[in-house]
């Protein structure tokens, strides 16, 4: 059996987190889950029994309880879970690294690890908290009130998160030396810079982009065939679209969605839900006002 909720962060932090997302899975035999390229970075609490990660180059490890996972720019392997496995996961957008911890995105790109190594002993006081919770609703809750108080003091983008950020919010569908140009900086340097700070380059940060997008869209419209998603998404025909499946996601677009399962949760969170907010509606009276804020999950049960 599998449960899976998924909700939408409240509004102070919509800038950085694309979702919550909760992994209820009991299992007596093997499951078994393989990895996509994908750009969001993930922070990953683990409240049962421990899963474990096999890797196309041989090497396997178990998944600490407190795990972060950056963006990946290949599929990589597999995970295996047997027994009992309740995760919580907070699915940071691409860029909420640096603007919430200051941690530059290509520091972790292509990487996942303990998590307090990265982000500190903070991380593993909100792994106590949440163990604690009763509810998807507390976890969501008490996540909040972690990350309210980096979102007060977030970090600017830089120039070149900036130009990632537009990238990201057009799906992918823009020309890299139209950013290079924007950017005062020729072509070479852009591109320097842009996986200095990304950890990939500019052209495979929009491919992810897409890739994304078009496993989004079938999600969300599952009678839309690929072809008319290649087409709307700007893929020059079917088979530019099959080709980078295979190599961002490891298949073919038809049997993608089975193979990945719930890997990308946030494909299955609403898009808007009723919020009531203090008044003025500001982050401090957020933090000052008990939690008022009206939740719709979306929960999803696989036998």
């Amino acid at each position: 059996m599998r449960e899976i909720q998924t909700a939408t962060p409240r509004a102070e932090l919509r800038r950085f987190v694309r979702v919550f997302a909760q992994r209820d899975v009991f299992c007596t035999e093997e499951l078994t889950q393989t990895d996509t390229a994908s750009l969001e970075h993930i922070l990953a609490f683990g409240f049962g029994d421990t899963a474990r990660i096999d890797y196309k180059d041989g090497t396997s490890k178990l998944v600490p309880p407190i795990h972060v996972v950056g963006s990946q720019t290949t599929p990589k392997g597999c995970a295996h879970f047997v027994g009992r496995h309740l995760g919580f996961g907070i699915f940071l957008k691409p860029f909420a690294l640096w603007q919430l911890f200051r941690i530059p995105p290509a520091e972790i790109s292509d990487e996942n690890g303990e998590g307090t190594d990265l982000l500190g002993k903070g991380l593993h006081t909100l792994w106590l908290r949440l163990s604690e919770c009763r509810s998807f609703r507390e976890r969501i809750h008490t996540a909040e009130e972690y990350l309210l108080p980096f979102a007060i003091n977030a970090t600017p983008k830089t120039r070149v998160l900036k130009t990632a950020q537009y990238v990201y919010r057009n799906n992918g569908s823009v020309r890299i030396e139209d950013l290079a140009n924007h950017s005062g900086l020729s072509l070479r340097q852009y591109e320097r810079r842009f996986a200095a700070e990304i950890g990939f380059t500019p052209k495979l940060f929009a491919r992810i982009t897409r890739f994304q997008m078009a496993l989004d869209t079938k999600r969300g419209a599952p009678g839309r065939s690929w072809m008319n998603i290649a087409h709307q998404l700007g893929y020059f025909d079917q088979m530019h679209m099959v080709r980078d499946f295979q190599s961002l996601g490891g298949t073919l677009p038809g049997a993608i969605l089975t193979q990945i399962g719930d890997y990308q949760p946030w494909s299955l969170a609403p898009q808007d839900r009723p919020y009531n907010f203090p008044a003025g509606g500001s982050v401090v009276a957020a933090l000052q006002q008990p939690y008022q804020r009206v939740i719709s999950i979306q929960r999803q049960v696989v036998a």
